[in-house]
């Protein structure tokens, strides 16, 4: 088994177990470091719109409940930062359906920057309106984190029919994934600017 199959085998285990798992050094620190030049150059261009919370015509503004800006992922991008970030998320999905077969048939991936002060509250990824996201994955490019940044993923589980909060740091490398439709989780005020690449694992388009 690759040391990148341990690292699937880690996170199914996670899951199947928690509901979530954490694997840290998922992305190499060079992966991380080329992303973060990405991010920047597509920052810097204008590329970033304010995040939403609804769908279709129900979309709008919801600074209250959260205060990312993101720029969706092409699948079809032929950068070469962007195409190793999905052929790796891709190699996941892969995996995940040879040997849990989940179905997964598309995703949904976009860049996240949260400004000083950004939070997102508590909700969870799916909606009435929506489905099939099976799982969410988050990954981290913030390096040199430090607690006092805040910034953290709270993800919001069950044990012995008590709620229980397991609390996240979003360090560089480190992936987190969860399932979708059944935790709600939420990111708290960050101190510093919080950069990550959050996405959602469909088993419908």
């Amino acid at each position: 088994m690759t040391t990148q199959e341990q690292k699937f085998e880690q996170l199914i285990e996670g899951v199947v177990t928690n509901g979530y798992a954490i694997c840290d050094d998922f992305l190499a620190p060079d992966e991380v470091e080329n992303l973060l030049k990405i991010f920047s150059v597509r920052y810097q261009a204008g590329k970033f719109k304010e995040a939403s919370i609804g769908k279709q015509s129900e979309v709008h503004k919801a600074t209250l409940v959260r205060g990312d800006e993101i720029l969706w992922l092409e699948s079809n991008s032929t950068d070469p930062t962007e195409r190793m970030f999905l052929d790796k998320n891709q190699a996941f999905v892969n995996y995940l359906n040879q040997t849990c077969y989940l179905g997964i048939i598309d995703a949904e991936i976009h860049f996240a920057k949260y400004d000083i002060g950004k939070f997102y509250r508590r909700h969870r990824d799916t909606f009435q309106a929506q489905k099939g996201r099976i799982l969410s994955v988050i990954y981290y490019l913030n390096t040199n984190w430090v607690p006092e940044n805040g910034g953290n993923l709270i993800i919001y589980t069950q044990e012995n029919g008590l709620e229980k909060s397991v609390i996240v740091a979003p360090i560089a490398g480190r992936l987190v994934c969860f399932e979708s439709e059944k935790l709600d989780h939420e990111v708290t005020e960050t101190f510093v600017e919080r950069l990550s690449i959050t996405g959602w694992l469909l088993n419908r388009k």
